[in-house]
């Protein structure tokens, strides 16, 4: 990660060997005056956080990043953003085509490869900015038994085709290009989020609820029909999509 300076040469970097959260180190950063368009990165987290306040598998191999933004566009806007530059830069990088499962994940081969956490930050009833977490699986060889059918690396060998400082730039500069349009950006996650036009479930008011992904609109939403017919948007939560019968 050493280069990674050299990389992105104008832009502020706060860079650890191992830390507890690069969101966490982020959203200090940014109380701190730290300007947007900051990137933290980190080796591993002892501390890493999915959505819904779960863990995060942060071990050595992997690319853990966190990127300070304005905080005008809707986190799930924003989300969405993520997914489209993450999948772009790991496609022009390595060749590899990665699937978007919604809202935030994106998928290799059925399994787990990146998952993004998006965080706004206020001071008071005034936003900062928002914090844009990546985790990105590139060449871990082996996870926790628990993990290892649903989670997997992009070179699970451990060679990678590049250093992962490399994956941490054009992840970066996809999004900045990404950000003046959008979110023009949604034409390319709704063409490869395989969530869409699925029969799926989901939790509500802890109840299980069945229907189909129609759509997902511009704020990152997931537009349903239920079974029962009533038509909905689901903003948040966990989503998993229903087998055949």
């Amino acid at each position: 990660m050493t280069e990674l300076s050299s990389l992105l040469p104008a832009v502020p970097l706060l860079y650890r060997e191992e830390t507890g959260s690069t969101n966490t180190d982020a959203r200090e950063w940014l109380k701190r005056g730290a300007p947007h368009g900051s990137l933290v990165v980190a080796a591993r987290q002892t501390s890493g956080r999915g959505r819904i306040g779960r863990a995060f598998c942060s071990q050595s191999g992997g690319l853990y990043m966190s990127i300070i933004l304005p905080g005008h566009l809707p986190a799930g806007q924003v989300t969405t953003l993520c997914a489209v530059a993450v999948r772009s830069a790991v496609l022009q990088l390595t060749g590899i085509s990665l699937d978007i499962k919604w809202v935030n994940d994106l998928m290799l081969e059925g399994r787990k490869v990146c998952g993004i956490l998006c965080e706004g930050v206020w001071d008071t009833d005034r936003c900062l900015g928002m914090i844009a977490g990546i985790g990105l699986n590139v060449c871990q060889t082996a996870f926790p038994e628990e993990l290892r059918a649903i989670v997997r690396a992009l070179y699970p060998s451990g060679s990678a085709p590049c250093p992962i400082s490399h994956f941490a730039a054009e992840i970066y500069r996809q999004i900045f290009s990404l950000l003046p349009a959008s979110p023009a950006h949604m034409t390319e996650y709704r063409a490869h989020c395989i969530t869409l036009h699925k029969h799926i479930q989901w939790q509500r008011d802890s109840e299980t609820h069945t229907g189909c992904a129609l759509d997902v609109n511009d704020d990152g939403g997931l537009m349903v029909l239920e079974d029962n017919g009533q038509q909905l948007v689901i903003a948040a939560g966990e989503v998993s999509v229903r087998p055949q019968s």
